[in-house]
């Protein structure tokens, strides 16, 4: 509203006829495509080929319109070279909650991707993000051959490591096995 129509309203109220505003309130107002009106790949449904991220979709906030312009970025690549979209699935990452939850329940305020959203959130940790993403990565092309090599090597020690672990038993009554426990206490 006008900071005049602002100043009325505040000076309307009894005990408050000189008030002085130090700041006049403001309303950031956009339009916003109906995010049920997209497929999950944030291509719309109504035209081919045109595909829709962030404050279009009825988001705020930089987190979800940066997630969103990667993938539809990502989609509109796969198009272009002929392969099929990719879609981050709820499991996946918080990616592909906010997107599922906009394109399958359409929104009517602004949504923000809260942890409180994610079924999954005690297994979409920073420490497995790698495991979770990487491959879908190497897959659309935005991870290079050396850094997935660089993954799949982890992941062969990782995995060796907790077969050892989950093979290996200590005899408590070896000389290693009461040193380890002298040491643990």
């Amino acid at each position: 509203m006008p900071i005049d129509v602002q100043l009325g309203m505040v000076r309307s109220i009894p005990g408050l006829a000189r008030a002085e505003m130090i700041r006049p309130g403001y309303a950031i107002e956009y339009d916003f495509v109906q995010p049920t009106e997209l497929y999950p790949w944030l291509e719309t449904k109504k035209v081919n080929n045109l595909y829709f991220a962030g404050q279009i979709n009825g988001t705020t906030g930089y987190e979800e319109a940066a997630c969103q312009g990667l993938m539809a970025g990502i989609n509109a690549g796969l198009r272009l070279r002929g392969k099929d979209p990719v879609v981050i699935e709820r499991t996946r990452g918080y990616t592909g909650i906010l997107i599922d939850d906009l394109v399958s329940k359409g929104v009517d305020e602004p949504y923000r991707m809260f942890t409180s959203r994610a079924e999954f959130r005690l297994h979409l940790r920073i420490d497995n993000a790698d495991e979770r993403l990487t491959p879908v990565g190497h897959e659309v092309g935005s991870v290079s051959e050396s850094d997935y090599l660089a993954f799949l090597q982890k992941r062969e020690r990782v995995s060796a490591a907790t077969k050892f672990l989950l093979e290996t038993r200590l005899d408590p009554e070896s000389r290693v096995g009461q040193e380890i426990y002298r040491k643990l206490g």
